[in-house]
C-alpha cells in the first residue's frame, strides 16, 4: 500500500509537506502541490478516506439516487452500474447508499435525510432531468455529484456514452445489417433526454438513406394505443428501441397481432439472457459496468486526480451486440 512518505521520498520533500500538498493547504506553492498530486496518481495513492471523514464531519458513504419510479431498480442496467460503483467505493473503503422513491417529492426527503442526518456528502444521479429538485437541492448545499446522462446544466458532471452515435449505430445496422426498409423508434413516455439524442442519431441515418420512418412511445400503461399504433402501421418491419424492455414489450404486441410476420429490433442496455430472446432481437451494450466505475472516479476526481476534475465528464463507448452470436 502506497503510503505518503513514499510520495514525498518520491518527491523530494518532507511527510508533513506532501500532506500538506495533497489537502492543498495554501501555506504550500502551486507547484510543489502538482508536483506532489502527479506523483501521487502516478503511484496509484489513495487518501485513507476513514481519517479524513472523521474530520470534516462526512460519512464514509456515496448516495446513489435512482430515477422515479417502481421499475428502475430491478432494470438489469441499473445494477451493472451499481456494480461498478462499488467496486471502486470499496477501493476507497466507502459504502453504497441507495435512495428510491415513486415519487420526485419522497425522493427529494430521502436525499435530504441523507445529508442531513446521514452526512453524507457525495452523490450519484442515475438519471438526468430538467427542472430536477433533486439535483438542484446539491447544487444549493454545495454538495459535490455526478450525473449518469447528459446533464441539463453546463457545469454539473456527468458520465455519458455518446448517445447520438449510439442512435446512428443502431440504425445503420437496423438499414444495412437487418435489411429494415419501414423503422420505427420506440421511446418512453418520460422525454429523457438520452432518448432525444438516440432519436437524433435514428432520424439522421434514416433521412440520409431516404427512409420513411415513425416513433411511438411505449409504456405499461398505453396498451390500447401500441396495439392501435401497430394495427395502422402493418407495413413495419424492424426497430430501434430507446431500450431491450420496451423493444421486447413491442415486439411482443406486434408478434400478437402479426403472428407471421418478423420484427427486427435493436434495443440498448443488452438486458437479456440469450436463451430468452429471439433471433431477430439485438442490443447496442452501453457497458453500464465501467459507467459505474468511471462515476466514481470522476466523484473523487477533486482530491484524485486534478485533470480530470477540469475535464468535468467522462465518456463510455458503445457497441453494437448480437444475442445469439451472429
Amino acid at each position: 500500500m502506497i503510503t505518503i512518505r513514499d510520495i514525498a521520498k518520491r518527491a523530494g520533500v518532507s511527510a508533513s509537506t506532501a500532506s500538506r500538498a495533497l489537502n492543498n493547504n495554501s501555506r504550500i506553492s502551486e507547484a510543489t502541490i502538482k508536483k506532489v498530486k502527479k506523483i501521487a496518481n502516478e503511484m496509484g495513492y489513495l487518501p485513507d478516506y476513514n481519517a479524513k471523514n472523521l474530520t470534516n464531519g462526512e460519512a464514509n458513504a456515496v448516495g446513489v439516487v435512482f430515477p422515479v419510479g417502481n421499475e428502475t431498480a430491478s432494470n438489469p442496467f441499473f445494477i451493472n452500474i451499481l456494480s461498478g460503483i462499488n467496486s471502486e467505493l470499496v477501493k476507497r473503503q466507502y459504502s453504497l447508499s441507495v435512495a428510491i422513491a415513486n415519487t420526485k417529492e419522497g425522493l427529494l426527503e430521502n436525499v435530504r435525510s441523507m445529508v442531513l442526518q446521514g452526512k453524507i456528502k457525495r452523490f450519484v444521479l442515475l438519471y438526468s432531468k430538467s427542472n430536477d429538485i433533486v439535483s438542484q437541492f446539491l447544487r444549493d448545499k454545495k454538495l459535490r455529484f455526478v450525473v449518469i446522462g447528459q446533464p441539463t446544466l453546463e457545469r454539473d458532471f456527468y458520465v455519458d456514452n455518446n448517445n447520438v452515435e449510439a442512435g446512428i449505430t443502431a440504425t445503420k445496422f437496423l438499414l444495412n445489417n437487418l435489411h429494415v426498409k419501414n423503422p420505427v423508434f420506440v421511446e418512453s413516455a418520460r422525454d429523457w433526454t438520452y432518448e432525444q439524442q438516440r432519436y437524433q442519431g435514428f432520424k439522421k441515418v434514416s433521412n440520409e438513406n431516404l427512409v420513411d420512418f415513425d416513433k411511438v412511445k411505449v409504456s405499461s400503461k398505453n396498451v390500447e394505443s401500441i396495439d392501435d399504433f401497430i394495427f395502422k402501421h402493418p407495413q413495419v418491419d424492424g426497430i430501434v428501441s430507446t431500450d431491450d424492455f420496451r423493444g421486447l414489450r413491442f415486439l411482443n404486441h406486434f408478434k400478437r397481432i402479426y403472428p407471421k410476420k418478423d420484427l427486427s429490433v435493436v434495443g440498448f442496455n443488452k438486458s437479456f439472457p440469450a436463451a430468452l430472446v429471439q433471433s431477430e432481437f439485438h442490443s447496442i451494450d452501453v457497458f453500464p459496468e465501467q459507467m459505474g466505475i468511471k462515476t466514481v472516479i470522476l466523484l473523487f476526481s477533486d482530491l484524485e486526480n486534478p485533470e480530470i476534475n477540469l475535464k468535468r465528464h467522462l465518456i463510455v463507448s458503445h457497441q453494437i451486440s448480437s444475442y445469439t452470436g451472429i
